[in-house]
Formats: C-alpha cells, sequence, structure tokens
C-alpha cells in the first residue's frame, strides 16, 4: 500500500455522566462510515476526567468501538493524569492511573509500519514525569529508530504522534508549563527528529489547528472535537481555533494534511465555564438516558 489516508482525532472528551460532547463525536463516527480512512489515530483526552471517574475511560473504550477502521489511541492529561506534580488540576499521572488506562487501551506508546511510512506514538505525559516508564519509552523510541535500519523495514519516512506540542511558540522556551512538552524533553525530542530526519510530529492538547515547520520538520496541532475556548490569547496568530479534525494523504514518502470541519460539527466555546471553574473536569452531570443517545433530565 503505497497510497492511503489516516485521521488524527483529538480532545475528544468522552463522558457517559456528563455527555456535553458527544454530539460532535456522533457526527465524527458518521463521517468516518461514510468515507472510511485507512487508519484513525486518536491523540488524548479521551475523557472529560478520567483520573478521577474511571467510567469515562470504560464509555470512551466503547465509543472508539464505534469506529468502521482499526485505530489506535494516546492517552492525554484528562485520561491517566498530568505531567507530575500536576499544579493545575491536582491529578498527576501515577502507575495506577497509567495501568487502567493500559487496560482498556493497551500499549500508551506504540509504533506501526503503513505502506512507506512508519509511525510512532508517545505518551507525552511521561516525557518529564521522572517515572520509571519514561525511560522504558525513551528505549523504545530509540528502538525503533534502528529498526528502520533492518532491510525488512528499511526505507520508511517516520512521523511521530502524541497528544502535546512541542512548544508553544518557539522551541527555546524555558519555562516549565503544561500547554507544551518540558524544555529538557523537548530538546531531546527534537534532536532526536533532526538525527533521525522525522517527517512531522502531530498533537493535539491546545483545541486549535496549526501547520508550521520548524527547520525541515512540520509541526501538526489537531483541534479538538469536543470545544474551544477564547480565554486566553492565541497561542500562535496563525492558529485556528474551530473544532474539527486532521485528514492526513499519503502516496509514497509524499504527504499532505489539512483541517476538517464537518458541517454539522459545533465549535461549542467554553469561556465562561473557564473564566468562572477553570475546567472541564468540574462540570457538572449531564448524563444519558441509560440505553438511549439522547440527553437526560437538565440537558438539551
Amino acid at each position: 500500500m503505497t497510497d492511503f489516508r489516516i485521521v488524527q482525532v483529538s480532545d475528544i472528551h468522552l463522558s457517559r455522566k456528563r455527555a456535553y460532547f458527544l454530539d460532535n463525536w456522533d457526527v465524527f463516527v458518521e463521517q468516518m462510515r461514510a468515507d472510511p480512512p485507512d487508519r484513525i489515530y486518536v491523540t488524548g483526552d479521551l475523557c472529560v476526567n478520567g483520573p478521577n471517574a474511571p467510567d469515562d475511560i470504560v464509555f470512551a473504550r466503547e465509543q472508539l468501538d464505534r469506529l468502521p477502521v482499526p485505530w489506535k489511541a494516546l492517552p492525554g492529561n484528562h485520561d491517566s493524569g498530568e505531567l507530575p506534580p500536576d499544579t493545575r488540576l491536582g491529578k498527576p499521572l501515577t502507575a495506577e492511573r497509567r495501568e487502567f488506562w493500559l487496560e482498556h487501551f493497551g500499549p500508551d506508546y506504540w509504533f506501526e509500519d503503513v505502506g512507506d511510512w512508519c509511525f510512532v506514538g508517545l505518551n507525552a505525559q511521561l516525557i518529564g514525569s521522572g517515572l520509571d516508564e519514561e525511560r522504558a519509552q525513551w528505549l523504545f523510541l530509540e528502538s525503533v529508530a534502528e529498526g528502520r535500519a533492518d532491510p525488512r523495514r528499511s526505507g520508511r519516512a517516520l512521523g511521530l504522534f502524541l497528544h502535546k506540542p512541542l512548544y508553544l511558540r518557539r522551541p527555546d522556551e524555558t519555562d516549565q508549563q503544561l500547554s507544551a512538552l518540558p524544555p529538557e524533553g523537548r530538546a531531546r525530542l527534537l534532536a532526536f527528529c533532526a538525527q533521525h530526519k522525522v517527517r512531522f510530529v502531530a498533537s493535539g492538547h491546545l483545541h486549535c489547528y496549526r501547520s508550521m515547520r520548524h527547520g525541515g520538520l512540520r509541526l501538526i496541532w489537531a483541534p479538538g472535537t469536543s470545544f474551544i475556548s477564547s480565554v486566553k490569547a492565541m497561542p500562535a496568530p496563525k492558529a485556528l481555533r474551530r473544532a474539527g479534525y486532521v485528514e492526513y494523504r499519503f502516496t509514497g514518502k509524499r504527504f499532505t494534511a489539512r483541517l476538517v470541519e464537518p458541517p454539522l460539527f459545533v465549535s461549542h466555546d467554553f469561556r465562561n465555564w473557564f473564566l468562572d471553574q477553570g475546567s472541564t473536569v468540574h462540570l457538572p452531570p449531564r448524563p444519558l438516558r441509560a440505553g438511549e443517545g439522547g440527553w437526560g433530565e437538565g440537558g438539551t
């Protein structure tokens, strides 16, 4: 297979108890069924509040099983926890939370050969975590790169997927923040990309779309299907705050990426909620009726 199509969907924020964002997800599933890609990669924040509401993880897995093609998922900070110590929400990634993710979604870092490409998914919250598995993930990444020298796999182009972007405005940012990778981990991953001629790094987390370049490396930010927030200034002048997903088309080692905004998607702006409460993890219940796809009492 030399020509193929991959869809990256991110920040879907699903919950049976707080089902605010299921309408857009239903539209997305219908789009995938109507025009199936070859693969779907989900780059984190599958849940509203996975660390404190285990059923969010269970429900998200049920929803991904509706997809009509093979998929792989990566955890976000709303799934198995944030980079420790998590000074914002107090829900740091722990071995126990990570294990619950693994139980329901399988590996939280992986690789897959498709056509002339090797795609690698990384757990962004492990980078800088200090957990034992952080070192294991770095070793895994190096082993994948070295494996491309194997005659059976040689010559493949390399693309990376993870939840958080490498940086917001500049690769030399030194502040320790939760919107992008920490400085030390970013520098190490950028060095890896340069050494192994990685073609692109695709991320989510910021609920906006942007495509830019860092030297020969293309950086792609996928928007969320769930919501946008107009509270903060744009991370970059050309970032688009709209609900959608990213479609990649590959022909040999060439690729294109584009933002897709389905006509039935609603770009929910949660500005008011963020100003009042600071995060969607504090949303009040808005459950689905048991066995139905509609809203429960108090819904719309």
